[in-house]
């Protein structure tokens, strides 16, 4: 057990910052709770890269992940994170993380890095004319506009975490969840500068990468507002295309294709500021009305 609870961040620096206990583990320094009281999945996914990344030799970069939530993390306790070397080949190395807590896992995930290499390019355009973020209404200009509006079991928008910012392209969409179709575009980035090697802008990516992705299968669910929603991600997975910086503005195009059976599906794309692809994600969640009472 830990002699004292771990501190919160302030910076998403923080949240990167691991302690090593040993060849191949270690142990998170900060903890991150989420709205519902449980870990953030973005600090797993940023802290596993980054745990497994440590592990490997040369300049070989993350090209993909792909994760499973198992259990919620808890909030007062460390996370312990165990690299397995699974293989390095002349190209490419894959590593599989195993994250726990008191002895449980709550978190694995594979990884796979590959050496800089060239050849033949093309990427998909964004189809859309979407504002500068600097056109766009700031944190605290939402929070003034929209707390009220939120169900009265939101936590309010002055308590989101202060270590990310975010601009909707359509606010209205995300917060009364009246879109045509469930499609959402937003910029985001860290608050705060990150260092400038690349495996810590991309860990900060991955851990961008968890937020309002869930929420875009709710966006065309108008009835949602009124009830209580239960939202847990159960897999991540996010594929890595060119370097970018975490600490700069990125533009995420998220929709979702399909939503039944308690589970919500959503893909995104993400874009730097002069609209060039520079990853892709998906994710799968359990999105459950909660019965009142």
């Amino acid at each position: 057990m830990p002699r004292t609870r771990p501190a919160s961040p302030q910076h998403l620096r923080d949240v990167l910052d691991l302690e090593q206990l040993d060849t191949n583990l270690f142990r998170s320094r900060v903890n991150q709770e989420n709205m519902n009281g449980s870990l953030f999945g973005g600090q797993i996914l940023g802290q596993g890269l980054r745990a497994a990344a440590l592990t490997v030799e040369g300049a070989r970069q993350p090209h993909s992940l792909h994760g499973y939530f198992l259990l919620a993390g808890a909030s007062d306790t460390p996370v312990i994170y165990d690299v397995e070397l699974t293989r390095d080949g002349g190209s490419f190395s894959t590593r599989r993380v195993v994250a726990r807590q008191r002895a449980k896992t709550i978190f694995h995930m594979e990884l796979s890095f590959h050496r800089e290499e060239s050849g033949f390019e093309h990427y998909g355009a964004l189809d859309i004319d979407v504002p500068d973020p600097e056109q766009l209404t700031s944190t605290e200009e939402l929070a003034r506009k929209y707390s009220a509006l939120l169900p009265k079991d939101s936590p309010p928008l002055e308590s989101w975490p202060s270590i990310i910012e975010f601009r909707p392209v359509n606010p209205d969409d995300l917060f009364m969840r009246k879109a045509r179709v469930a499609r959402g575009l937003y910029w985001i980035r860290s608050s705060s500068k990150l260092p400038d090697d690349p495996l810590t802008q991309l860990a900060g990516l991955a851990y961008l990468s968890d937020y309002f992705l869930l929420t875009t299968t709710l966006l065309n669910h108008p009835e949602s507002m009124g009830t209580r929603v239960m939202m847990a991600s159960l897999d991540h997975a996010m594929w890595f295309h060119r370097p970018c910086r975490a600490d700069e503005w990125l533009l995420v195009d998220s929709t979702s294709p399909f939503m039944g059976g308690a589970r919500g599906f959503a893909n995104g794309h993400v874009y730097d500021v002069n609209r060039r692809l520079v990853a892709s994600v998906a994710q799968e969640g359990l999105v459950r009305p909660m019965k009142a009472g």
